[in-house]
């Protein structure tokens, strides 16, 4: 295994994501929460644009709008009269300051202004500063930095009530960035067959997912309310899905003394079968005799499907957590992997058996001139289709069709759905 980063003076067709759209999809899992973007009004307007479409839903952001003379002279002022703007209009129960690249490299001291503002002050709401400079990372980076500043927030608040009793039979949920709003639902359901309660931070699968909630509201409408948040510290267990969450579950760890396992991917038949055993010993039960059904289906699935896949070359640039994920489950399968691109370097590629580029779809294209699958996000379609090769979009953004947010590739079910999406395209 090696991981190359490609010495190229431009990116054509980027894969990479702003760090700070990590930051804003990680508050929109929060109840009443809202992410304000320090930096003009260009990033957080380009941020709302390209999670609406992928979505298809209201996206909670403000910023600070920042102007050439915020930068020459500091953005401090700029954040505080936002900040309280928000405050009195709003009445958010959580706000999260998201640096930018822009205030990153002008030299904002954010956290230390976020810092000093709250010893003045004591806003019923939970404030935390983020530093996601987008010229570092990906969307993956952007959203696990944002949920450790979370949580490191909430020991904060905590520090003097740790460690808490623990609930019995409750169990935290930390679900990366890769999952879907559909994927996060379907863990959940999973977890609470096993007669556990789940509290799930952040959680998109009641915000994302076109909840027909009445009236307009500036603030994200639905996710892990504060109280909840505060109920971290009461769990036994915490299941993180997604190597790039493991620090905030060890951070949980520190401070309430709770255990974690780490399962960096739910797609395929040896991750679920890991999994489903984890919590038959964990809860005592055997589960339900729905999912053994499931179990069935996706065996009888991978069956029918080998045929297809045996020989058959896959190229895949999508974010670490979810490049591991979809090349297992295509190992699985008995495809044969071709070519692969990441947005940045991450401690999961590093467990991976194939080399792994750090660049951009331009790349990936350069490596399908043999491929007969595609695997990205949408902007990789036109480089799919001057290969004439088949094109399965996955990641974000995926903009040329509906339900995105919803399609499930997660347990037995979510696994036997992504096959048959795959199947068919190389039939």
């Amino acid at each position: 295994m090696t991981i190359v980063k490609l010495d190229k003076k431009l990116a054509i067709n980027p894969l990479k994501v702003s760090q700070t759209l990590g930051g804003v999809l990680a508050l929109q899992g929060l109840f009443r929460a809202i992410p304000l973007v320090h930096g003009s009004q260009g990033c957080a307007a380009f941020i709302k644009a390209l999670m609406t479409q992928h979505y298809r839903e209201p996206v909670s952001i403000q910023t600070t709008a920042l102007q050439e003379m915020n930068i020459i002279f500091g953005g401090e002022r700029s954040t505080i009269e936002a900040m309280e703007t928000i405050l009195n209009k709003h009445h958010p129960s959580l706000m999260a300051v998201l640096s930018t690249g822009l205030t990153e490299t002008a030299g904002d001291d954010l956290i230390g202004t976020i810092k000093n503002y709250l010893k003045t002050n004591e806003p019923n709401c939970f404030i935390f500063p983020v530093a996601l400079p987008d010229f570092e990372g990906s969307l993956e980076s952007g959203f696990q930095l944002t949920v450790e500043a979370m949580i490191r927030g909430l020991v904060e608040q905590q520090k003097f009530t740790l460690p808490m009793k623990k609930k019995q039979n409750q169990i935290n949920l930390l679900a990366g960035s890769f999952l879907t709003a559909g994927d996060v639902m379907e863990i959940k359901k999973i977890i609470q067959s096993f007669g556990f309660s789940v509290i799930t931070a952040p959680d998109i699968s009641t915000s994302l997912t076109g909840s027909l909630q009445k009236g307009f509201s500036p603030l994200s409408q639905g996710g892990a309310t504060r109280e909840q948040l505060q109920g971290l510290f009461e769990s036994e267990m915490t299941i993180v899905v997604g190597t790039s969450l493991e620090k905030s579950a060890q951070m949980l760890e520190a401070a309430a003394g709770i255990p974690y396992r780490l399962f960096p991917s739910l797609t395929g038949l040896k991750a679920n079968d890991e999994f489903f055993s984890f919590l038959q010993s964990l809860s005592g039960k055997k589960g339900d005799s729905f999912y053994q059904w499931e179990r069935d289906n996706l065996l009888d699935c991978i069956l029918d499907s080998h045929f297809y896949f045996s020989g058959k070359k896959i190229v895949i640039g999508l974010e670490p957590d979810h490049l591991f994920s979809i090349v297992n489950v295509c190992k699985e399968l008995g495809g044969t992997i071709d070519g692969l691109v990441s947005s940045f370097s991450a401690k999961v590629l590093s467990n991976m058996e194939e080399d792994i580029f750090i660049g951009d779809l331009d790349d990936l294209e350069t490596m399908a001139d043999n491929a007969d699958l595609w695997i990205s996000n949408s902007h990789g379609e036109k480089g799919a289709d001057r290969k004439n090769v088949a094109f399965l979009p996955i990641g974000f953004p995926i903009f040329h069709q509906i339900g995105s947010s919803l399609f499930t590739s997660v347990g037995y079910r979510g696994t036997t759905n992504l096959i048959i999406k795959m199947s068919n395209l190389l039939m």
